[in-house]
């Protein structure tokens, strides 16, 4: 196998080439030094950020060259990095696609952990979508800028620390991922053994960072001051919110450090990550508690379900027709809350798929608009949580 450092310059040099851009060799490590030094500067050294080539054109301006960390990837172009100033002024950054197409509206952190898009006249895309030039007013200091918000690991690891301390659940560490960064679960015990287990996944892929908000709203609702304990202690809880922490860290599109996406290895398992997953599900299924549900959360081009076909003969029978049935009484519109997509998905080595294939229970990928309100999801995830004790809890 090519060395990962090897083979993200390999595709470097061959996007650049196809672009007409400069090559390699003259994104020398000067002009790259040369981002991160003077009044105003470019850097990408935190987690989360990724190591494009970057090279200075102006006394504030800047081109990044936004490449995938592996070929043939879903088009998912992460961007993030800081720029920092001496005193207020313009900034420049032009984002160059080679090989792919601008996809998400940059945000701005404007104050610590609050976010916002930036104005669409601050955005000039060009008519095949592959050049993107950000023109904004910074303040002296730092600013940070990426493709969705910015979440750490350290801040992923917090927000877990801090919900599982006010809902009373277990903390542990299941597994490790490839480059040996701990995985963590959550869990909630059933009031009696035996009782059926629902399985709940979060940030398989880096960027869908409204998946990730959309899952935090979505627990807090379940398991928050507004719990309803006679319900969610008739079930068995496993929780999974950050399942690709190398991904989160290296600022990947898509991918595990092992060159695969980790919702295409359900079934094969042969990444650590899925496979400590596989081992904690199996774990409880061992212990008595039979699969009745998994939700797995994610971020695409809009607010939808993606669900088994209602006629599928799982256990609880045509679980999601009813559960949006219910989640659209309580959103209350003449709009949907949710579009679906109700297919199956057969052979496809997908969570959702792979749960259904192998314990004839429903899986659905939950899934966020890449642009929807940040409101917006809130309301959804509390809605679908409100809806999804309301199934629970009812006699059927």
């Amino acid at each position: 196998m090519t060395p990962k450092p090897l083979l993200r310059l390999l595709m470097l040099g061959a996007a650049l080439t196809a672009a007409g851009c400069a090559t390699p060799d003259t994104l020398s490590d000067a002009q790259r030094a040369s981002c991160e030094t003077g009044a105003v500067r470019l850097t990408q050294d935190f987690s989360t950020a990724p190591d494009y080539a970057c090279e200075r054109t102006g006394d504030a301006a800047f081109e990044l060259v936004v490449i995938p960390e592996d070929p043939d990837i879903n088009p998912s172009p992460w961007y993030a990095f800081d720029l920092h100033a001496e005193r207020a002024g313009e900034a420049q950054v032009a984002l160059e696609y080679p090989q792919y197409r601008h996809r998400y509206q940059p945000r701005i952190e404007i104050e610590d952990g609050h976010w916002v898009a930036l104005p669409e006249d601050a955005v000039m895309v060009s008519e095949d979508r592959q050049h993107a030039t950000l023109t904004l007013d910074i303040a002296p200091g730092a600013t940070r800028i990426g493709a969705q918000e910015v979440i750490s690991l350290e801040a992923r690891a917090m927000w877990r620390a801090a919900f599982a301390d006010r809902t009373g659940m277990t903390r542990r560490v299941i597994g490790e991922s490839r480059q040996g960064r701990p995985i963590e679960a959550l869990s909630r015990p059933a009031a009696s053994p035996g009782a059926p287990l629902i399985i709940i996944l979060g940030g398989q892929h880096p960027p869908e960072v409204p998946g990730v908000l959309g899952l935090r709203v979505f627990l807090d609702a379940l398991f928050g001051a507004e719990a309803n304990p006679s319900v969610l202690d008739g079930y068995q809880w496993l929780i999974i919110p950050d399942l690709n922490p190398d991904g989160v860290e290296n600022g990947h599109w898509r991918h595990n450090t092992g060159g695969l996406d980790l919702n295409r290895d359900w079934g094969p398992f042969t990444q650590p990550e899925t496979a400590a997953a596989f081992a904690a599900i199996q774990a409880q299924i061992t212990d008595g508690h039979a699969p009745y549900l998994l939700l797995d959360f994610h971020a695409t081009r809009r607010d939808v379900l993606y669900t088994p076909p209602d006629a599928a003969e799982l256990t609880p029978f045509a679980f999601s027709e009813d559960w949006i049935a219910l989640i659209e009484e309580e959103w209350g519109s003449e709009t949907p809350a949710f579009d679906r997509g109700p297919s199956h998905n057969v052979g496809m080595p997908t969570s959702k798929t792979w749960f259904a294939d192998t314990y004839a229970a429903p899986g659905v990928t939950v899934e966020y608009g890449d642009d929807t309100d940040r409101d917006r999801i809130t309301a959804l995830s509390q809605t679908a949580a409100r809806a999804l004790v309301q199934y629970l809890g009812e006699d059927r």
